[in-house]
């Protein structure tokens, strides 16, 4: 009789736990099928402590000029921060204070930079926006790149020569000579004729040839010169949407495009299988703004950011753990330029500021940062389920805060809040017990994980009750 009062409950599960996360997979439907260690929401958690989830990265405000968009970021030789703000101001950033090099330029146009030496005296910063003329930097003043070509755009270089586009044309300097684009047989031009009459929009030479873009084609130059140039074309029906939104990572191209984000690994038709995970976000992005789509590295994880919605500027970045091919998204931060300067990462946003990751807050302001876990099942969908614990360990720093939401509906946003984790620091192993009656014979069950400050997540664990199956 004894043995009988204290035997276990029937359909009680030994603990379930989750201790690698694998970032967000945005699915059509409910999400039922996903694997556990996925979210379906994932807002400003990312990958910097994988396999455990962790707070964003913060950033400073470096600088703030005029007052739209910054309009183009370069690095002279790879260490100088120069920026071109919507005041038509070129400046560079010494770690310490501004310096104007150049004023009076389009207060639009998008900047794209690179550095090259060729005939010059030293290795000069070289800048095109397709209005104002191309420019040099060459340590010391900004002046105008002597013979180039009036209207080119893009400026990249590959193989010992600069090339830009100009509508339909990619032009070429001639070998080593940064001021030469006329030399017959040695500087020239190139037509990229496409039957829809599209422009170029893009140029890179990421891959070991120089890729050109178009919104809806993709072509690449083969060659070192004009007796061996060959244009091939790489996609008719793919394309990429700026010049800004295509980035160099690791001997590849990876590419916002009109319908999807692209990895391009030369010789062989674009794949975006690897971006499945986020392609539900992908289709919600303002068609009429998606050229403001901008992508950046920063040697860990790739960036993509997009305007979503009816949002006219950049207003999710979602961000790639390539090595484990993880995906998270980013809010609050309106990014129109990215990039890498040494170990930092720099975001010219759409009010004018220079942004440097790095930090615990957005300029002082704790982040917040959300989960949301698939619908959790019994066995089978049609069975319900009693949870009545759930353990989370994870680390705090000193005033943030962490609170668990639960629901017992697959979509919407009827939670029932747990009690809230904070003031204590360092690791926490927290034992949360769930009322009965606030979740019970449910089919699906579901987790939002609310940080504020700096919080990461080692692990997720659940208990529940498996009931019998009926009718």
């Amino acid at each position: 009789m004894v043995d009988r009062m204290w035997q276990g409950i029937r359909g009680v599960s030994d603990p379930i736990p989750v201790r690698a996360f694998n970032g967000i997979f945005k699915p059509d439907d409910e999400g039922f099928n996903l694997p556990d260690d996925v979210f379906t929401e994932l807002t400003n958690f990312s990958a910097n402590k994988y396999p455990a989830i962790t707070t964003r990265k913060g950033y400073t405000v470096i600088g703030a000029y005029g007052s739209g968009s910054v309009l183009g970021m370069g690095a002279w030789k790879g260490k100088e921060l120069h920026a071109v703000f919507s005041d038509g101001t070129w400046r560079k950033w010494d770690t310490v204070v501004w310096t104007i090099l150049a004023s009076g330029l389009n207060t639009a146009a998008e900047w794209t930079f690179c550095n090259f030496k060729g005939n010059l005296s030293g290795i000069n910063l070289i800048g095109s926006n397709g209005i104002d003329a191309i420019k040099r930097y060459d340590g010391s003043t900004v002046q105008n790149l002597a013979n180039a070509p009036s209207g080119g755009n893009f400026i990249t270089t590959h193989s010992n020569r600069l090339y830009c586009a100009i509508g339909n044309s990619v032009r070429f300097s001639a070998l080593n000579e940064a001021d030469d684009w006329t030399t017959v047989d040695d500087a020239g031009e190139i037509a990229v004729d496409t039957p829809d009459g599209e422009t170029i929009n893009g140029l890179n030479a990421g891959n070991g040839h120089l890729t050109v873009f178009k919104p809806s084609s993709m072509h690449e130059l083969y060659g070192k010169g004009p007796q061996s140039y060959s244009m091939d074309k790489v996609a008719s029906d793919i394309g990429a949407v700026s010049n800004k939104s295509i980035i160099a990572y690791d001997e590849t191209l990876p590419f916002i495009s009109r319908d999807g984000i692209y990895r391009y690994s030369g010789g062989i038709r674009p794949r975006k299988d690897y971006s499945v995970p986020v392609q539900t976000i992908i289709n919600n992005a303002n068609k009429a703004n998606i050229h403001k789509s901008v992508a950046g590295n920063d040697g860990a994880s790739l960036y993509f950011g997009l305007p979503l919605d009816t949002s006219s500027q950049i207003n999710c970045i979602l961000q790639l753990d390539p090595i484990h091919q993880a995906w998270y998204t980013w809010d609050g931060i309106s990014a129109m330029q990215m990039l890498r300067v040494g170990d930092y990462m720099y975001v010219g946003d759409a009010t004018g500021r220079i942004l440097r990751l790095g930090t615990d807050t957005d300029a002082g302001g704790a982040i917040t940062a959300t989960a949301v876990t698939k619908p959790f099942t019994a066995d089978s969908l049609a069975r319900k389920q009693h949870w009545f614990r759930l353990w989370v360990v994870a680390t705090l720093a000193a005033g943030s805060t962490l609170q668990i939401f639960i629901s017992g509906q697959p979509t919407g946003n009827s939670w029932i809040p747990l009690p809230i984790i904070s003031t204590d620091t360092g690791i926490r192993y927290k034992e949360i017990l769930v009322p009965i009656n606030s979740i019970a014979a449910a089919n699906s069950v579901r987790l939002k994980i609310v940080a504020t400050g700096r919080v990461t997540i080692h692990e997720i664990t659940r208990q529940l009750r498996q009931l019998p199956t009926r009718r």
